[in-house]
């Protein structure tokens, strides 16, 4: 009966997961679902760990992620499969340490959160079919020390909490300390340096598929004194410097006559039927720089990924242009930020078939990338939710999925670099590269045990 109830309640704890994101966001149940995963995990053999952490990671995604059966149908039976594969390489990884003498409370709760981190940054960032939904510490919002660690770093220090309550390890609690502490510090230090930062004035359209005077009509309701004007990915799905140049004259009629400058989704044409995602930047007489799409949709005509991750030189400023898919992932907005972006203006694209539960889990993500690197963000999504982020990843406007209209605003342009854009990014990699050398050695060490014994 007491194994019926543990199995009982590790079902329970993976769906209560995905109450921990949007939109629900009752973040303790992400902490609490793990917490019980980990339990569960305790003393128990590989194979064990392995199967337990296949099903909590297929009932946590396929709760979650429910809205992908909507768009994929029975495959996403096998992309949840997929996803729960690594929270069962988690369990298999804390039962295999177990068994070769990792038994003492610290040290099993520092590789328990070492292989929570590892094998989820794989997950989310490494794998082919990389998918950063429903991370750890994407649940924790607002997300503090996000800017000093990023979201991974956020996991890692929250798993190392937890495991150090369910191994009763007094030193997890105390290195947990120390880095929170140490964290703190340099917040601090950089919360201390005198910046002078300036205001741009910003709107962002959402509309979806609408013709070139829609998208006009919509930002003539900005106010008249707005700088910087979003429109949406694949606004003008057409190549309008090459293919379509009288829709490009007449948006840049639009910008000299608002006397603003305007970013808008396009595409770019390449050699034979190859094109590229594109975000363009115009004033009311040039084009003033474009961002080809780096990451590009899985299972979607997205074109061509682009290979460079610069901000675009304005009059107002250094501005960064990723488009939608390039802000699900730690390291364009990080680049961009290094090479400058003073902030952030955002096509993107959820589509208006898609489910709205889709739409809000996903802007979640801008939210984060704005928050690691104190950058804000405007987000201009074709059927939502369209943002205007503030530096530590609040949205201080927006609008609902699944509605045409207008946001308008006011944003940070600032220059000051973050720890974690700077240096704290490394720290999922830090910890992958902890996490295989203390495996290898583990069963290296393993094995030189069974050979003494049988010599």
């Amino acid at each position: 009966m007491e194994h019926v109830n543990r199995i009982l309640l590790l079902i329970v704890s993976a769906v209560a997961y995905a109450f921990a994101f949007p939109p629900f966001g009752w973040w303790p149940l992400a902490l609490l679902s793990v917490g019980v995963l980990a339990g569960f995990l305790h003393k128990a053999r590989p194979l064990h760990g392995l199967i337990a952490g296949f099903w909590w990671g297929m009932i946590s995604f396929g709760t979650g992620l429910s809205w992908i059966y909507e768009i994929f149908g029975p495959f996403s039976i096998l992309l949840w499969g997929l996803l729960a594969v690594f929270p069962a390489i988690f369990g298999g990884l804390v039962c295999l340490a177990q068994k070769h003498g990792v038994k003492s409370g610290w040290r099993l709760a520092l590789f328990t959160a070492l292989a929570w981190t590892g094998t989820e940054f794989i997950r989310c960032e490494l794998m082919p079919l990389k998918f950063p939904w429903m991370n750890l510490g994407l649940a924790l919002e607002p997300w503090p020390f996000v800017s000093l660690v990023g979201v991974y770093g956020l996991g890692f220090l929250s798993i190392l909490a937890l495991a150090g309550i369910i191994f009763q390890a007094c030193r997890a609690w105390l290195i947990a300390l120390v880095l929170v502490v140490i964290a703190d510090a340099e917040w601090m230090a950089l919360r201390d340096q005198v910046q002078i930062y300036r205001h741009v004035k910003v709107a962002a359209v959402q509309a979806e598929g609408a013709a070139t005077e829609t998208y006009i009509a919509l930002a003539n309701k900005a106010p008249a004194e707005t700088q910087l004007i979003l429109w949406p990915e694949n606004t003008l799905p057409i190549d309008v410097r090459n293919v379509a140049k009288s829709e490009l004259a007449q948006v840049q009629a639009f910008a000299l006559q608002r006397k603003t400058l305007l970013v808008f989704g396009t595409q770019t044409r390449l050699a034979g039927p190859k094109w590229q995602n594109t975000a363009l930047t115009i004033d009311g007489n040039t084009v003033l720089g474009e961002h080809g799409k780096n990451h590009t949709v899985h299972f979607f005509n997205d074109g061509e990924h682009g290979t460079t991750a610069q901000p675009v030189i304005t009059p107002l400023g250094k501005i960064g242009t990723p488009i939608c898919f390039d802000c699900d992932f730690q390291d364009l907005v990080r680049k961009m930020t290094l090479a400058g972006a003073e902030f952030f203006a955002v096509p993107s694209m959820d589509a208006a078939g898609w489910p709205a539960r889709q739409h809000i889990q996903h802007s979640q993500l801008f939210r984060v990338r704005a928050a690691e690197n104190q950058r804000s963000m405007v987000v201009a999504a074709s059927s939502g939710v369209s943002q205007i982020i503030d530096t530590k990843g609040a949205a201080i406007q927006s609008l609902a999925p699944l509605k045409s209209g207008t946001i308008s605003g006011s944003i940070e342009r600032r220059n000051d670099l973050t720890f974690y854009t700077r240096t704290g990014w490394l720290t999922p990699w830090l910890a992958l590269a902890l996490l295989l050398i203390w495996t290898t050695w583990l069963l290296a060490f393993s094995k030189l045990k069974i050979g003494v014994v049988q010599g």
